[in-house]
């Protein structure tokens, strides 16, 4: 049996009676694929469970490295490397959003649906991934390396930027992005290119100071989970979908399906 419940938000003018079935179309993925991600947990398996304890587990045995891999980066550092290191500087966020809004306006200009879907999946991938990491640096508040204090000193559940260490965001972002990416090839160099960069992002944290060897090996398996779960969901093929979003009199309605 299904159970419908609607919520309308606050009224939205626009200037069209009707709003493009694309851009409703792609929302409603986006919304799907995060209650299924979200809720994932609840459907794993011993498999799962097996995987998800040995990533926790070895991200706390790599912290007994941190110090080790911190003085290594910081006493073998030269302009050169420097230079080569920055990579952290142009594959963040910022850029990652507007390469995504230039895949998606370019698949809708040209009717390419495998560029513009490619978007919505980068999109998905990088906002779910950064959700938990997010999540995470706040509640475990863990100190910077550049403050010099214990590797394992904390500062739960506040935003200050110095005492939100774990897990790094950048690598996070990069896997995200890079497992994504490299799930749409099947070749083997393209493959390992988009990992290679989002592992010289990860290594660049940690140069820079601004990371511990743990907080990039957590966010590199965080990145590269949900790259891989966005990768393989195939909601179009799906006959219902938990949650969908289309216009309304006066602005939009949600509705959930149960």
């Amino acid at each position: 049996m299904k159970f419908f419940i609607f919520f309308f938000f606050i009224p939205v003018f626009y200037t069209n009676a009707q709003i493009d079935s694309i851009f409703i179309s792609d929302f409603n993925d986006a919304l799907k694929v995060s209650a299924d991600f979200y809720t994932s947990p609840l459907q794993y398996d011993s498999k799962d469970w097996i995987t998800f304890s040995s990533v926790v587990g070895l991200t706390a045995l790599s912290t007994l490295a941190d110090k080790e891999v911190k003085n290594y980066s910081q006493n073998n550092q030269s302009k050169f490397v420097n230079n080569f290191f920055n990579i952290d500087k142009y594959y963040r966020l910022d850029y990652a959003i507007g390469s995504m809004v230039l895949l998606y306006g370019y698949g809708l200009i040209t009717d390419d649906n495998n560029t513009r879907k490619l978007a919505v999946k980068l999109a998905e991938a990088t906002a779910l991934a950064s959700s938990i990491t997010l999540v995470s640096k706040i509640t475990i508040g863990r100190a910077r390396p550049f403050l010099d204090k214990d590797i394992y000193y904390t500062n739960a559940f506040t935003i200050k930027d110095d005492y939100n260490s774990f897990p790094s965001e950048h690598t996070t972002l990069a896997f995200a992005y890079s497992t994504v990416m490299a799930n749409e090839v099947d070749n083997v160099f393209w493959k390992i290119g988009w990992y290679s960069l989002a592992g010289l992002v990860g290594y660049a944290r940690i140069y820079h100071n601004q990371h511990w060897f743990s907080d990039v090996l957590m966010g590199a398996a965080i990145g590269y989970f949900s790259g891989e779960f966005v990768s393989n969901q195939n909601s179009t093929e799906k006959e219902e979908t938990l949650i969908k979003l289309f216009p309304a009199p006066n602005g939009f309605a949600l509705q959930i399906i149960f």
